[in-house]
């Protein structure tokens, strides 16, 4: 065959390749719109029968499938909408047995789905909170789902563009996997202090506050906070807490309005700062309030356990200033050039005063009780001027006799941020001394050494 020849019949080939194509193209262009409808059964969808929906601890995610009668031939959307007047009409008619209707506040579902070319289903994606499946469990939960406004000449099964959407929470969850919030304390009337985490200041007492979350934590939530008093008071006025005190949110105490829970955690902690003067008020009571847990993100609360009553144990829960308290006084050294900056002034409780010391080396002031006392904190205020002659290294020391000396309490290398500063310093002892002794060993960079006040304090 010639090359002419062969040249003419690869381009009619190639010719009538292009023309199929072409053709092809033409009749998908005229395909007929498609019929959509929501795969059903007897427009009901029953979830978990026959359903392949999944679960975590947050979220129950039911595929909410579409079905089209051919392959779509072009990209277009449909409109999803929910009706909870069909769901409230069936309920009240009593036609959805234990049913209860879907709140949108529990579910996640897309408002329009988009249709590729080429497919024949197409899967929406409904995303229900647990909460909602542990709120209403033994019941089941209702939604109704329909389709509306599909496009490009697409029409809709008259029949099946609605279906219900039925939950049976009893066979998602057991009972036992319900994720209840409860005051980890809860109960019974709770005594504060309860442990030994609370912290005492002169002007505020601050006490942890446990909320336990059951169950296999999942994302993080919070659940709100707030004052109790009318439960506080109904105890007192039936006797069960005769002789307490109710305090007041904000004038006594102060708690946060949001507790978070951070994500894969069972236990969250806050605040709890009562004011010192309240306690100091009702010393002779028992002060008391109640706090309550409400509206979390996610989950439960436990009916029983959401409200928790503490009652304050005053003697438990105020530092006591026993500086001055049945005491005899001495220090190792005294200031014999200046009457108004002598030993006396670091116990006069008066912080614009001080006891200056020349040719500092060492020096010790020593406290004297008439019986055996018990401490575990003292504080000190630095003077008003040359902040090199600051105490820097020093011990706090325990004696039954004033001879023996146990050390209760190092400091090293301590430095005051400001004139006037008044800082506490805490230690453990549960052991009761007649004699108390501030040890300086080293002042900042100076051969004087001053200090305002020194105060040692009766902890609970």
């Amino acid at each position: 065959m010639s090359r002419n020849k062969l040249s003419v019949l690869l381009l009619l080939l190639l010719s009538g390749v292009w023309s199929c194509k072409k053709d092809d193209k033409f009749r998908d262009e005229q395909l007929n719109p498609v019929n959509i409808s929501i795969q059903s059964t007897n427009g009901r969808i029953a979830v978990p029968a026959g359903n392949n929906y999944t679960k975590t601890t947050d979220y129950l995610n039911i595929p909410v499938k579409i079905v089209l009668s051919a392959t779509a031939p072009k990209i277009f959307t449909v409109d999803v909408h929910v009706n909870n007047d069909t769901i409230t009409h069936l309920i009240e008619q009593q036609q959805l047995g234990d049913a209860v209707l879907l709140e949108q506040t529990y579910y996640q579902l897309p408002k329009t789905a988009e249709i590729r070319f080429g497919i024949d289903t197409f899967t929406l994606p409904l995303q229900v909170s647990m909460q909602a499946v542990e709120r209403y469990y033994g019941k089941t939960l209702a939604l109704a789902v329909g389709l509306s406004d599909a496009g490009k000449n697409n029409t809709l099964d008259a029949a099946a563009k609605t279906a219900i959407l039925l939950i049976n929470t009893a066979e998602i969850i057991r009972p036992e996997d319900i994720h209840y919030i409860s005051f980890t304390a809860a109960g019974s009337v709770l005594q504060q202090p309860s442990g030994t985490d609370q912290t005492l200041g002169t002007n505020e007492v601050v006490l942890p506050v446990s909320v336990t979350l059951g169950g296999v934590a999942g994302g993080a939530f919070t659940v709100n906070l707030s004052a109790s008093p009318d439960t506080a008071q109904a105890l007192i006025d039936n006797g069960t807490l005769s002789g307490s005190v109710l305090l007041k949110e904000g004038d006594d105490y102060s708690i946060p309005s949001t507790l978070t829970f951070p994500a894969n955690t069972n236990t969250a902690r806050f605040n709890l700062v009562v004011k010192t003067e309240a306690l100091k008020r009702n010393v002779q009571n028992k002060p008391v309030l109640a706090l309550s847990l409400s509206n979390p993100t996610r989950h439960l609360l436990d009916g029983e356990r959401s409200t928790i009553v503490m009652t304050m144990d005053p003697s438990r829960l105020i530092e006591t200033d026993i500086t001055n308290t049945n005491i005899s006084y001495k220090t190792q050294y005294e200031n014999t050039s200046n009457a108004n900056e002598t030993s006396g002034k670091l116990i006069d409780n008066n912080i614009n005063s001080k006891f200056l010391l020349f040719n500092f080396s060492t020096v010790w002031a020593q406290l004297e009780f008439a019986t055996p006392q018990t401490t575990g904190a003292y504080t000190m205020t630095s003077a008003n001027d040359a902040p090199e002659r600051d105490p820097k290294n020093w011990t706090l020391e325990g004696s039954d006799n004033g001879t023996d000396w146990t050390v209760l309490d190092t400091r090293t290398d301590q430095s005051f941020g400001s004139r006037f500063l008044t800082v506490k310093y805490t230690f453990n002892n549960q052991v009761a001394f007649k004699f108390y002794r501030l040890n300086v060993s080293a002042v900042k960079n100076s051969s004087l050494f001053q200090l305002a006040e020194w105060r040692l304090l009766k902890r609970p």
